[in-house]
């Protein structure tokens, strides 16, 4: 017996100092001796395991625990060689037989609770974690286990106690460190957080994660040269780390260096071509930069790679509406509701894109909105409260408008004119500003006010209480469904009446929303039935209009002297329809020599598109020019180049015929039977130019080649357009106010009589 415990201790010895062949030599002497010595056959597997010979590891090891099955380190350790074995159940029975045989070894609870919690039985591996620290209180592994499953089951406060613990116990641990730096950094302990961070990286200078997650730290405290400087660091360790591109990009572009930032987003799709967030990321970039072609593109990938994403196809549709893709952005739109049902604005922008779509009547675009409406709407309005207001019929009333357009933007050219020339001796005034932007333009509503209320920041909820405390009688909504829209503030129905006016189209769908400004010839008698709100048929027409200043002065027809005529398309490119390319050929066809200037907001595909079609329809597509899009005044110098300008259909423009109209350009309207269909010919009736209202594509051809024909006309009418604008109902807007006094009185009478 002496001879075996010397050989063994013999063998321990060489074991110990790393001599693992002179140790087998004598471990293998003793089994020669005792060929049932437990703790030999174990001592070999353990040289066996350590030299990666797993298998030969588990015979010995077995054998040891054939020979003395009450052991319970054995069980430990045979449990290890199973789990590099990856026989997972093996291991988990050895560890629990371990425990059995001896249940204070706080190893073996450490151990067992590794693998139950990668194979997700979670709540029993906590249990054994904290059998572990309750057995062993200064085991740095176990509070460490412990922690870092905490963290994984997002119970942060003891996660961090026990990580805490664990880096007291064991300060050289970098990966105890780098747990402890997530769990702070998740509750935005960020300062504490980027201590632990920089501890990895002074213990594991190659720690790439360390400096990444050192910029994801800074990042988020906004401190982002030093949050460029660690990503940049964790790049040079690992460069092909797509997130820290991207994240470093995200840098870029909020240190407003948009260049480095695309360039960084390539790179993050360089490193993982599958990365959704950089497509995104990209496509706004690209729309930023005017860039829709690309924009699409990435947009598109991003919505092919996670088909579930509503903001990768809202992403889509806005570019596709860049594009003038029409049918490919109302498409993407209805797609973003089909995915999130509950998005209002996701909802806005899908209905108003269908005002665009000649496929789509009156009869379904109103149904289309009142299930808005229905979604959105109805459940805050039936939630509403009772109003309570003084209801004499005399009274100096409160009338709020609510736009996020209080700036130099197409609707101003209208409301600016109303809420200057309001009589406020009658009506106090009350303008809601849903936007941080401001101009010059904003100043003049400010003045046009008697109050001005900041909302841009406030929820719906707490803007409608806000109208609610002004007691406002009449709030006046200015946006309807188009983007930005705040209509979730009239369906809380804040004041007692509420009307929807210029801004958009066609109904809001909202039994909230109580009347809507027109006029008789873009809302016949017949088509009241397609509106939620009571039609207000304003006299003359249901817009005034006021020019942008400074106008240039209106030029004498250009084709007096090119030779030629030209004709203009100027309008938004969402409302250029494959009927409006095929009416542009049949004109260019009817007028030889004549030309088409189109505008876009970015050429590319769109051009593309336009030209390929002229040449299907055996047209010349040198005949047309597209112009990119342009400031106010590049955009007003433009008519300078037009003779006769040609309006959009089946939705109309409206700012665009004003403008034209205001520079001496005549502008041919093609009106269906809708309002969106309509409006555009209210200008033209009010100037005596009804003629240039057509009824259909031949109407709209035989009356703009006729034009063309009748330079002599044309002429007349260029250099008196701007001065019989000037004078008549489109420009008085002291006439116009008053008649829009006289419907809200009246809207308001009708409300006290109801009392």
């Amino acid at each position: 017996m002496a001879d075996i415990l010397e050989t063994l201790q013999a063998g321990l010895d060489h074991h110990r100092a790393g001599r693992l062949t002179e140790a087998e030599k004598f471990y293998r002497r003793v089994l020669e001796i005792h060929p049932r010595h437990a703790g030999a056959a174990h001592l070999l597997g353990l040289i066996a395991f350590q030299v990666g010979r797993h298998d030969l590891a588990l015979q010995c090891v077995e054998k040891a625990v054939e020979f003395d099955a009450f052991h319970a380190p054995y069980r430990v350790d045979l449990g290890e060689i199973y789990r590099a074995l990856h026989q997972l159940p093996e291991a988990i029975a050895s560890y629990r037989k371990a425990i059995e045989l001896n249940p204070k070894i706080a190893s073996a609870h450490t151990r067992l609770g590794t693998l139950l919690e990668s194979t997700g039985h979670r709540a029993e591996a906590l249990e054994s974690y904290r059998n572990a620290v309750a057995l062993d209180p200064a085991s740095a592994e176990a509070h460490a286990a412990l922690g870092f499953a905490l963290l994984a089951e997002g119970q942060l406060p003891q996660s961090q106690a026990s990580l805490e613990k664990a880096a007291q116990l064991a300060p050289d641990n970098a990966e105890v460190y780098f747990r402890l730096g997530r769990c702070l950094h998740v509750q935005n302990k960020l300062l504490d957080a980027i201590a632990c961070y920089q501890k990895v990286a002074r213990l594991q200078a190659d720690s790439h994660a360390a400096h990444y997650q050192l910029g994801c730290a800074y990042q988020a405290r906004g401190q982002l040269d030093h949050a460029a400087t660690h990503y940049t660091k964790a790049l040079e360790l690992a460069p092909r780390l797509a997130e820290a591109h991207y994240n470093l990009a995200i840098v870029r572009r909020d240190q407003g260096r948009p260049q480095e930032a695309l360039i960084g987003f390539k790179n993050a799709l360089e490193c993982d071509s599958d990365m959704v967030d950089a497509h995104l990321s990209l496509a706004n970039l690209y729309m930023t930069n005017e860039q829709p072609d690309e924009a699409a593109t990435a947009a598109r990938r991003a919505s092919e790679l996670r088909p579930e994403s509503a903001s990768a196809a809202a992403h889509l549709a806005r570019a596709l509406q860049l594009q003038g893709d029409m049918q490919g952005s109302i498409a993407a739109f209805r797609r973003i509701v089909e995915l999130d049902p509950g998005d209002a604005a996701a909802h806005s922008n899908w209905i108003y894109a269908l005002n665009a779509d000649p496929a789509v009547d009156a009869q379904a675009l109103a149904a289309e909105h009142r299930a808005w409406a229905e979604r959105h709407a109805e459940p805050l309005t039936a939630a509403a409260r009772p109003h309570s207001r003084d209801r004499t019929p005399e009274k100096r009333l409160r009338i709020g408008y609510l736009s996020p357009h209080f700036r130099e933007h197409a609707v101003s050219f209208f409301s600016l004119p109303l809420l200057a020339a309001h009589d406020h001796g009658a009506f106090e005034v009350f303008c809601y500003a849903d936007s941080n932007l401001s101009d010059q333009i904003t100043e003049r509503f400010r003045q046009s006010a008697d109050h001005w209320r900041p909302i841009a920041g406030l929820t719906d909820s707490a803007a409608a209480d806000l109208v609610r405390e002004d007691a406002v009688d009449i709030l006046v909504d200015l946006a309807g469904h188009i983007g930005e829209n705040r209509l979730l503030i009239f369906a809380r129905k804040p004041a007692p009446i509420q009307v929807t006016y210029l801004g958009y189209q066609n109904t809001t769908g909202m039994s909230a929303m109580d009347y809507r400004l027109s006029d008789a010839h873009a809302d016949p008698p017949g088509t009241d039935a397609f509106y939620s709100e009571k039609l207000v048929r304003l006299p003359r027409s249901f817009f005034c209009y006021a020019p942008p200043e400074p106008s240039p002065e209106v030029n004498p027809l250009p084709a007096l002297e090119a030779g030629g005529v030209t004709f203009g398309w100027l309008n938004s490119m969402m409302k250029m329809t494959p009927e409006a390319i095929r009416t542009w050929a049949k004109i260019l066809t009817a007028v030889p020599g004549s030309r088409l200037i189109v505008l876009a907001y970015r050429p590319g595909v769109f051009e593309q598109r336009v030209r390929e079609a002229m040449t299907r329809f055996e047209v010349d597509p040198a005949r047309v020019e597209i112009v990119r899009w342009c400031g106010q005044d590049e955009y007003l110098r433009l008519h300078h180049r037009i003779d006769l300008a040609l309006d959009s259909f089946p939705l109309n423009g409206h700012t665009t015929v004003s403008n034209a109209l205001w520079m001496g350009v005549p502008s041919v309207v093609r009106e269906g039977t809708t309002y969106a269909s309509r409006f555009g010919g209210t200008a033209l009736i009010n100037l005596g130019l009804d003629d240039l209202i057509a009824r259909s594509s031949d109407d709209y051809v035989r009356i703009a080649s006729g034009l063309a024909g009748d330079l002599p006309r044309l002429a007349e009418m260029r250099c008196g357009l701007r001065a019989r604008m000037s004078a008549s109902p489109l420009m008085d807007a002291a006439g116009f106010a008053r008649y829009v006094e006289h419907g809200y009185r009246q809207m308001w009478r009708a409300w006290c009589r109801r009392a």
